[in-house]
Protein backbone atom coordinates (compact mmCIF):
# COMPACT_ATOMS: atom_id res chain seq x y z
CA UNK A 1 0.00 0.00 0.00
CA UNK A 2 1.43 3.33 -1.08
CA UNK A 3 0.84 6.37 1.16
CA UNK A 4 0.35 9.81 -0.33
CA UNK A 5 2.69 12.67 0.63
CA UNK A 6 -0.17 14.57 2.27
CA UNK A 7 -1.11 11.56 4.43
CA UNK A 8 2.54 11.09 5.50
CA UNK A 9 2.78 14.76 6.46
CA UNK A 10 -0.42 14.40 8.50
CA UNK A 11 1.01 11.32 10.27
CA UNK A 12 4.22 13.19 11.12
CA UNK A 13 2.28 16.17 12.46
CA UNK A 14 0.13 13.88 14.62
CA UNK A 15 3.22 12.15 16.00
CA UNK A 16 4.80 15.48 16.87
CA UNK A 17 1.67 16.50 18.76
CA UNK A 18 1.64 13.24 20.71
CA UNK A 19 4.80 14.26 22.62
CA UNK A 20 4.12 17.24 24.89
CA UNK A 21 6.32 20.21 24.00
CA UNK A 22 6.84 21.11 27.65
CA UNK A 23 7.39 17.61 29.02
CA UNK A 24 9.54 17.71 32.13
CA UNK A 25 12.98 16.24 32.02
CA UNK A 26 15.74 15.67 34.52
CA UNK A 27 18.71 18.04 34.29
CA UNK A 28 22.01 16.14 34.44
CA UNK A 29 23.16 18.10 37.49
CA UNK A 30 20.04 16.98 39.39
CA UNK A 31 20.67 13.34 38.56
CA UNK A 32 24.29 13.81 39.73
CA UNK A 33 23.10 15.59 42.88
CA UNK A 34 20.71 12.76 43.74
CA UNK A 35 23.50 10.23 43.15
CA UNK A 36 25.79 12.17 45.51
CA UNK A 37 23.00 12.33 48.12
CA UNK A 38 22.50 8.57 47.85
CA UNK A 39 26.24 7.96 48.20
CA UNK A 40 26.42 10.11 51.34
CA UNK A 41 23.16 8.75 52.81
CA UNK A 42 23.10 4.97 52.28
CA UNK A 43 20.25 4.54 54.79
CA UNK A 44 18.15 7.31 53.18
CA UNK A 45 18.20 6.70 49.42
CA UNK A 46 16.16 8.87 47.07
CA UNK A 47 14.63 6.72 44.33
CA UNK A 48 13.38 8.12 41.01
CA UNK A 49 9.66 7.43 40.64
CA UNK A 50 8.22 9.40 37.74
CA UNK A 51 7.82 12.70 35.96
CA UNK A 52 4.34 14.02 36.70
CA UNK A 53 2.77 17.48 36.43
CA UNK A 54 6.12 18.91 35.24
CA UNK A 55 7.85 17.72 38.45
CA UNK A 56 10.55 15.05 38.65
CA UNK A 57 9.47 12.89 41.63
CA UNK A 58 11.65 10.85 43.99
CA UNK A 59 10.63 8.93 47.08
CA UNK A 60 12.44 7.75 50.17
CA UNK A 61 11.13 5.23 52.66
CA UNK A 62 10.60 6.59 56.15
CA UNK A 63 12.46 4.85 58.90
CA UNK A 64 15.94 6.02 57.96
CA UNK A 65 17.79 8.72 59.84
CA UNK A 66 16.16 11.60 57.95
CA UNK A 67 13.26 13.45 59.54
CA UNK A 68 11.28 16.35 58.12
CA UNK A 69 13.91 19.02 58.83
CA UNK A 70 16.75 16.89 57.42
CA UNK A 71 14.79 16.06 54.27
CA UNK A 72 13.97 19.70 53.60
CA UNK A 73 17.56 20.80 54.26
CA UNK A 74 18.94 17.97 52.11
CA UNK A 75 16.73 18.84 49.13
CA UNK A 76 17.64 22.51 49.48
CA UNK A 77 21.35 21.65 49.66
CA UNK A 78 21.17 19.58 46.45
CA UNK A 79 19.78 22.65 44.67
CA UNK A 80 22.10 25.20 46.32
CA UNK A 81 25.18 23.12 45.46
CA UNK A 82 24.45 23.72 41.77
CA UNK A 83 24.42 27.52 41.78
CA UNK A 84 20.76 28.21 42.50
CA UNK A 85 19.94 30.89 45.07
CA UNK A 86 16.71 31.06 47.12
CA UNK A 87 14.08 33.28 45.50
CA UNK A 88 12.44 33.79 48.90
CA UNK A 89 13.69 33.45 52.46
CA UNK A 90 10.94 31.13 53.58
CA UNK A 91 9.33 27.92 52.47
CA UNK A 92 5.65 27.73 51.71
CA UNK A 93 3.33 24.98 52.87
CA UNK A 94 1.17 23.64 50.08
CA UNK A 95 -0.22 20.37 48.80
CA UNK A 96 0.75 18.16 45.88
CA UNK A 97 -0.25 14.75 44.57
CA UNK A 98 2.79 12.51 44.25
CA UNK A 99 2.48 9.80 41.60
CA UNK A 100 0.93 6.49 42.60
CA UNK A 101 1.31 3.05 41.04
CA UNK A 102 -2.41 2.30 41.27
CA UNK A 103 -5.51 3.98 42.56
CA UNK A 104 -6.17 7.66 42.89
CA UNK A 105 -3.43 10.12 43.90
CA UNK A 106 -4.30 12.07 47.04
CA UNK A 107 -2.99 15.43 48.24
CA UNK A 108 -0.05 15.41 50.65
CA UNK A 109 1.27 18.20 52.85
CA UNK A 110 4.35 19.67 51.18
CA UNK A 111 6.99 22.27 51.83
CA UNK A 112 7.81 24.26 48.71
CA UNK A 113 10.80 26.48 48.03
CA UNK A 114 11.66 28.53 44.93
CA UNK A 115 15.17 29.11 43.62
CA UNK A 116 16.71 31.22 40.84
CA UNK A 117 19.84 30.59 38.78
CA UNK A 118 21.45 33.43 36.86
CA UNK A 119 22.86 32.16 33.57
CA UNK A 120 25.32 34.08 31.44
CA UNK A 121 23.75 34.33 28.01
CA UNK A 122 25.75 33.66 24.85
CA UNK A 123 28.41 36.24 24.00
CA UNK A 124 26.59 37.49 20.92
CA UNK A 125 23.49 38.39 22.94
CA UNK A 126 23.33 42.15 23.32
CA UNK A 127 20.30 42.44 25.54
CA UNK A 128 17.91 40.06 27.27
CA UNK A 129 14.57 41.52 28.40
CA UNK A 130 16.05 45.00 28.61
CA UNK A 131 19.08 43.82 30.62
CA UNK A 132 22.28 44.68 28.73
CA UNK A 133 24.39 42.38 30.93
CA UNK A 134 23.33 39.34 28.91
CA UNK A 135 21.98 37.54 31.97
CA UNK A 136 18.97 35.27 31.94
CA UNK A 137 17.42 33.35 34.78
CA UNK A 138 16.15 29.83 35.32
CA UNK A 139 13.69 29.07 38.10
CA UNK A 140 13.49 25.87 40.10
CA UNK A 141 10.76 24.83 42.52
CA UNK A 142 11.33 22.05 45.00
CA UNK A 143 8.78 20.14 47.04
CA UNK A 144 9.25 17.90 50.06
CA UNK A 145 6.05 16.03 50.87
CA UNK A 146 5.21 13.80 53.80
CA UNK A 147 3.32 10.57 53.30
CA UNK A 148 2.48 7.78 55.73
CA UNK A 149 5.40 5.51 54.84
CA UNK A 150 7.64 7.72 52.73
CA UNK A 151 9.03 11.13 51.96
CA UNK A 152 8.60 12.63 48.52
CA UNK A 153 11.03 15.04 46.88
CA UNK A 154 10.12 16.79 43.63
CA UNK A 155 11.87 19.29 41.40
CA UNK A 156 10.55 21.45 38.57
CA UNK A 157 12.97 23.44 36.42
CA UNK A 158 11.53 26.19 34.23
CA UNK A 159 13.59 27.93 31.54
Amino acid sequence: MKLSGGFCALLLAAAACAVPANAASIPAWLDDGISKWNGANPDSQLRFVNIKDSFVWYDMAKGGTKGQQEMRAGVNNIVLAHGYMPADDEELITTAKPPVMSGKASPKKCWSKSFILNIQAQNDTKEVNGDPSGQRQRMLTSLVCEDTGSWWAAFRVAN
